[in-house]
């Protein structure tokens, strides 16, 4: 995760435990509680595309609100996300003013009870 994301996180009071790939996202939300997932596309092991599916897919989890930051900004990458599980999109780089836009928009989601 980039330092500025690292510092916009913080600057919201969010806890953040970070991964490398998607299989090391599914052991820490196995370990810790998480309230929302960030993820980028393009990642060894399990891509974000794939992590998405497997949190969908999970008893425990399938309801976590997921955004996806990427440097992909083609419709096709969007729309996947989307399909695989993703609640929001947010291109990179990503500026403050807009995670804290998705971030409030997608918590809110969740607290009406609406799932993607």
């Amino acid at each position: 995760m980039s330092q500025q994301l690292c510092k916009i996180f913080k600057q919201l009071g969010l806890t953040i435990f970070e991964a490398t790939n998607g299989v090391e996202a599914l052991e820490v939300l196995h370990k810790e509680k998480v309230d929302i997932v960030f993820t980028d596309i393009v990642m060894p092991v399990m891509d974000g595309f794939e992590l998405c599916e497997e949190i969908r897919k999970s008893n425990h989890f399938f309801n976590l609100p997921i955004v996806v930051l990427s440097t992909h900004c083609d419709t096709n990458y969007i729309v996947k996300a989307l399909r695989q599980g993703a609640d929001d999109y947010i291109p990179k780089p990503a500026k403050a003013p807009i995670v804290k836009k998705v971030l409030t928009r997608v918590l809110k989601k969740v607290d009406l009870g609406i799932s993607s």
